[in-house]
């Protein structure tokens, strides 16, 4: 009964106080905003500056290891960069017609086609460091590459 009265008597002080406080927005919630919203900008600055870093690291021990296989890793990258842009560019048209309550006909936002098709160019550049390299590995590398752009390009449209 004690804890019903202090309950009951804590409430109605603490409902007194929050009629008593300004609605409108405070100043310090603004700056926070813009505090967090620069940090977000540096860790997205500083992800883009390791994951550069990453990649040339890749490439110059691909192009040490060998010629072909830097090659090849150089154009794997260049289709995961394409990769990457179409889905971001594709998330964010999704979200906008979300925003606008638009509604669409269900949109592939992650292509298995392109992902496995980058899946394989990895595998092929692997079994042709393993092998030598021979034409073989070669041809089928170009042959998946080109049909892996191919479908990446024709999901932008």
């Amino acid at each position: 009964m004690i804890n019903g009265i202090i309950k009951l008597f804590y409430s109605e002080i603490v409902k007194t106080k929050m009629k008593g406080m300004p609605s409108s927005d405070y100043r310090l919630r603004d700056e926070c905003k813009e505090i967090r919203n620069i940090t977000l900008k540096i860790d997205s600055l500083f992800f883009k500056c390791i994951k550069l870093m990453f990649s040339i690291i890749l490439l110059i021990l691909a192009f040490n290891i060998n010629l072909v296989f830097g090659i090849g890793m150089f154009f794997i990258e260049i289709a995961y960069l394409i990769y990457k842009i179409k889905l971001e560019k594709q998330i964010k048209e999704s979200i906008e017609n979300v925003k606008n309550n638009i509604e669409l006909p269900k949109i592939n936002i992650d292509s298995q086609k392109s992902r496995a098709g980058i899946n394989v160019l990895i595998t092929l550049l692997l079994i042709g460091l393993i092998t030598g390299f021979n034409i073989a590995i070669i041809l089928s590398f170009i042959v998946v590459f080109v049909f892996t752009i191919k479908d990446i390009y024709s999901n932008i449209k």
